[in-house]
């Protein structure tokens, strides 16, 4: 029994492991405020986040009945910067998740909040992004919101976790980390009074992918922070 628990452990430590990347991502990664710009129109305001600078239109509403609550949420987006390569288009609203997210753990709406992609988007650009279900007091307790980006054959996966200072957001959601192959390279928070977003390096492959999914997910008219 002893040999077969020593050759077990051997086994297991000769096996490479697919571990998250030890050092906190806020000391990997660049840290950058968002920054008003002005946009197209008043209904069209401009942002910039580093060397990305775009514009949004959004909109949000909630209706209450008895027994059912419903949250609408829909934007478009564009966003430049100079290894984009021009213009990427982004159009936001609920619907049909692109992918089945098998590994998200709640319990979650059946309607996901999707984003397509065009403009110097890759081919296969798209977003998902999946609600918690359940009552008005456990929403308020811990927002729960998970999701995936694919972009030109790689995905990145989010979540909702705390990335800034603020432990907690008074029932809003505070933060979002995103991760590739199981690693963080990325976050945005959103406590506070200025969200603040955390990038990838000048020069690494996921930063343009993490800062469009950065930015779609700053401008999503989330339903909990809408109340």
């Amino acid at each position: 029994m002893h040999r077969l628990i020593f050759a077990l452990a051997a086994t297991l430590a000769a096996a490479p492991v697919m571990a998250q990347d030890p050092a906190p991502l806020r000391s990997r990664t660049e840290e950058m405020r968002l920054e008003g710009r002005r946009g197209p129109s008043l209904l069209q305001p401009g942002f910039a986040v580093g060397e990305y600078v775009g514009f949004s239109r959004g909109s949000a509403r909630s209706t209450a009945i008895p027994l059912r609550r419903s949250q609408v949420s829909n934007v478009q987006m564009q966003v430049e910067a100079p290894s984009l390569g021009g213009a990427v288009q982004g159009a936001c609203e609920g619907g049909q998740a692109h992918t089945r997210l098998l590994w998200i753990t709640f319990e979650r709406d059946d309607l996901s909040y999707v984003c397509r992609f065009s403009g110097a988007a890759p081919a296969d650009a798209q977003m998902s992004l999946a609600l918690a279900r359940g009552s008005l007091m456990a929403r308020l307790q811990q927002p729960q919101r998970a999701g995936e980006m694919t972009w030109n054959g790689v995905t990145y996966r989010f979540e909702t976790r705390r990335v800034g200072d603020l432990p907690w957001g008074g029932g809003r959601v505070i933060g979002y980390v995103i991760s590739r192959d199981g690693v963080d390279v990325a976050g945005v928070a959103l406590g506070g009074l200025q969200p603040t977003f955390y990038l990838p390096p000048a020069g690494s492959p996921d930063r343009d992918p993490a800062a469009v999914l950065a930015i779609n997910l700053f401008l999503f008219q989330d339903p909990a922070n809408q109340m």
